[in-house]
């Protein structure tokens, strides 16, 4: 049967230990039950920013392996121009078992070539070039993908309830421009209004087959920057379109009003 418990604490009553036990346990269960299934990555926060040489992650969560990693306070690290690509990544140390307790710890820190190995997380990356500023505001869908002085997460991976995926914001982003285009086709308007009912939490299968649909079935793979790349593609032809239909009703119009 379904039941809750957990110990109630009261001035000068006696601390026993099954009372430690149910607190220590209740989190923790909690925590598998409600995200048993979800994919490594990032749960919330964990935003990025850039200042005076100063790269900060902000306060966040990571889940990996049924475990979430808190991070309370804003992490700093120097981080000056070198014009080359490098990438901030996350690497999750040995789990830790003393007398009276678990931990697993983290290091945060910038290398030069991608994460490969299953013990690392990458945050983003970028390229600073001197004398510029890293940024971590892009101004639409494609300026995700700028190459240089831009912070880009598209390769980021985020914890979801069927799996790891892509960055909410990113596909928010994507939905959000879609709508502007009056669009008319069935696929599209349910993929972005799927991505919006979600706050931009959807699965990579769902973005998968949304490719697939129109007819972007060659894509390289299911990795983040394909499924990108993707959905770029679609967008623009998608602007092109809208454009092109713009110009044709203006033309219509000063036709008519000669």
């Amino acid at each position: 049967m379904f039941r809750y418990e957990y110990p109630e604490f009261k001035n000068k009553q006696l601390l026993k230990a099954d009372m430690l036990e149910l607190l220590r346990d209740y989190s923790r269960q909690s925590a598998q039950l409600l995200f048993q299934g979800y994919g490594n990555g990032i749960m919330n926060g964990c935003e990025l920013t850039w200042s005076d040489g100063w790269l900060t992650v902000n306060s966040g969560v990571i889940y990996r392996n049924g475990n979430l990693y808190f991070m309370g306070k804003p992490y700093r690290l120097e981080c000056r121009a070198e014009n080359q690509q490098r990438y901030l990544a996350v690497k999750f140390q040995q789990e830790k078992k003393q007398m009276n307790k678990i931990s697993g710890e983290t290091r945060i820190y910038l290398r030069r070539e991608p994460v490969r190995t299953q013990d690392e997380m990458e945050l983003c990356r970028f390229r600073l070039q001197e004398g510029s500023r890293l940024r971590s505001v892009c101004k639409d869908f494609q300026d995700h993908s700028t190459e240089y002085d831009t912070i880009n997460t598209i390769h980021a991976p985020f914890a979801g309830a069927s799996g790891t995926t892509m960055n909410p914001e990113i596909l928010l982003q994507y939905a959000e421009e879609m709508m502007e285009t009056e669009m008319t086709d069935a696929f599209d308007i349910a993929f972005c209004m799927n991505v919006l009912a979600a706050y931009g939490k959807v699965s990579k299968k769902s973005i998968v087959q949304y490719l697939k649909s129109k007819g972007k079935g060659d894509i390289e793979s299911e990795e983040s920057g394909d499924l990108y790349q993707g959905l770029l593609r679609i967008l623009a032809n998608r602007k092109s379109h809208s454009n092109r239909g713009q110009v044709q009703e203006q033309i219509g119009k000063r036709i008519m009003l000669v």
